[in-house]
């Protein structure tokens, strides 16, 4: 339905300036009376028919913009309250098979990974923002809190594609940047409290990566914290 809401309104506008243009002929072809109800007619659908289609670009590319994809469900389940220890599962949700149990000490969960943003035109045509994850780690509510304490992270990142054995990432990256397609890369990372209980949703954007609270004990945290 969006392709066709695009596509008509630019075949009205077309048809609209074959008609203008087909009156222009009539006029200086000395058929005034017929160039004139070209002119009448071809004009207004020319002008309706691309700013109708210039709108449904503009939703278009703002529903690719907002456009976001589960990456991950995080669980955290409290292990040793003195500690501050905590085991946080998380289930892969976008294709890749997989789920890994972390041990984290702290106050928050990080997930960070690696973002490729296209350009708008870009999106318009399909192309959603693509990435990869790197790590699961810990981080402290203060540095006060967090001098002296321990790091953990866990590696989440996968194996390489399968398109790496044939063709080096190198010149997927040159071919991206000759097409102008490539908007920026980027590192980006998004953190949640750990409390035992909490679900959470992180998705992925145009933008890089959000957390959504999934249950009452997260929302209620991720309250406390803000």
């Amino acid at each position: 339905m969006g392709q066709i809401g695009l596509v008509a309104p630019l075949i009205v506008g077309i048809a609209g300036v074959v008609i203008f243009v087909l009156g222009l002929g009539h006029l200086f072809g000395g058929r005034p009376v017929r160039g004139s109800a070209h002119f009448v007619g071809g004009a207004p659908l020319a002008i309706g028919g691309f700013a109708l289609a210039l709108l449904g670009l503009n939703t278009q590319t703002y529903a690719r913009l907002t456009h976001e994809g589960p990456v991950a469900e995080v669980t955290v389940k409290l292990i040793n309250p003195q500690q501050s220890l905590f085991a946080v599962t998380v289930r892969r949700l976008d294709g890749v098979n997989g789920t890994l149990i972390c041990e984290l000490q702290g106050d928050d969960w990080v997930l960070s990974g690696r973002v490729q943003k296209w350009k708008a035109w870009a999106n318009v045509l399909g192309l959603d923002a693509t990435y990869t994850l790197n790590q699961l780690s810990n981080m402290y509510a203060s540095a006060e809190r967090a001098n002296g304490k321990m790091i953990t992270a866990c590696d989440i990142q996968g194996p390489p594609p399968d398109v790496n054995k044939y063709v080096p990432s190198g010149w997927l990256a040159w071919l991206q940047e000759q097409a102008y397609t490539v908007d920026r890369r980027f590192g980006d990372a998004n953190y949640m409290p750990m409390v035992d209980g909490a679900v959470y949703t992180v998705v992925i954007t145009q933008s890089g990566f959000n957390t959504v609270p999934d249950n009452d004990i997260a929302r209620h945290a991720n309250d406390r914290a803000g």
